[in-house]
């Protein structure tokens, strides 16, 4: 079976049936409006196909003729665009062929040598994870001797990144399992307990430290990328009855360990992380149970035979490889 020219076929004679003839003159109009039915909205999606707003508002009055229908009507609040019921059934259609065509054009789609690829990708990776893995990755990267091949971090949207990995926005999220949409493909990396960070030469000592030192006699750091002071570790302590004193949030483990050096503040966070810290800071069990942080790679179906992105997911395992 040809599994580009089906979704092409069922489109193209969805429109014959509709009496739309595809036309190639009409192909850069399907794009744009993919772009427009996912943003339901004319700026933004201009953003996205790098047109200005008047050159894609006319684009979409030529859809609108050759669809017949209005595609998008304005919301019942009157807050912003929303598609017809013709729009979204055409949409259903559109997305696979696009996905299919986008495919079959691209060049390295069935090939990729690191050594010699102009790529770049794009990987959104949640706090911890960058932390853990994207030094690594990017000397892997460097280490083909390939200064054209590039790669983008991101922080990930998790309202949005489903899509952005659908539309090739971003190539693979690497984030805590629980975080990720369930309609995405999920590669388990690595799960690891959580430990407390501490300077060397604490008062309290190097002992593990049970539920009510840990609530009641230490003040704590928490990374929170929205400066909040309550996070996931505060909810399990909630359910066993425990509060702790947070005193500090930052937004990224990246600095955690100079605040530490310099202070009798204790952070909790993953082994695998704290093991990587400065060596003026330690690591000391705990007493009480937290969930084990489960860390996961995860990438959109439609990339499942990208050979480029097949080689960066590998890349990607191979870090932790024997660390599950």
């Amino acid at each position: 079976m040809n599994t580009v020219a089906e979704p092409l076929d069922l489109f193209t004679a969805g429109l014959q049936r509709a009496a739309l003839p595809l036309r190639g003159a009409d192909l850069p109009l399907l794009v744009s409006l993919d772009v427009l039915l996912e943003e339901c909205n004319v700026t933004r999606a201009a953003t996205r196909l790098h047109v200005s707003q008047p050159a894609l508002s006319a684009q979409l009055s030529r859809l609108r003729v050759l669809f017949d229908d209005p595609l998008l009507v304005p919301s019942e609040n009157s807050r912003g665009l929303v598609p017809s019921q013709f729009a979204l059934d055409l949409h259903r259609r559109l997305k696979p062929a696009l996905a299919a065509l986008s495919s079959a054009i691209r060049p390295d789609a069935d090939s990729f040598r690191p050594s010699d690829s102009t790529r770049t990708f794009t990987v959104a990776a949640a706090n911890a994870a960058a932390a853990m893995v994207m030094p690594a990755l990017i000397a892997r990267l460097r280490a083909t001797g390939n200064r054209a091949l590039k790669l983008i971090t991101a922080e990930p949207d998790y309202l949005r990144v489903a899509g952005q990995l659908e539309r090739g926005e971003v190539d693979v999220c690497i984030s805590p399992a629980c975080l990720l949409p369930s309609n995405l493909r999920v590669h388990p990396l690595l799960s690891t307990e959580h430990v407390l960070v501490q300077r060397r030469g604490h008062p309290r000592g190097t002992a593990a430290v049970g539920l009510t030192e840990y609530c009641q006699q230490l003040d704590h750091v928490t990374i929170s990328r929205d400066g909040q002071l309550h996070g996931y570790i505060d909810e399990q302590l909630y359910r066993q009855g425990g509060s702790r004193q947070v005193a500090v949030a930052v937004r990224d483990f990246s600095y955690v360990a100079q605040v530490l050096m310099f202070s009798d503040l204790v952070c909790t966070m993953p082994a695998q992380l704290a093991r990587s810290l400065h060596a003026a800071v330690e690591c000391v069990p705990l007493l009480f149970p937290l969930s084990a942080y489960s860390l996961c790679l995860a990438w959109h179906a439609r990339s499942d035979d990208d050979a480029g992105l097949q080689w960066l997911r590998q890349e990607v395992q191979a870090l932790f490889a024997g660390a599950r």
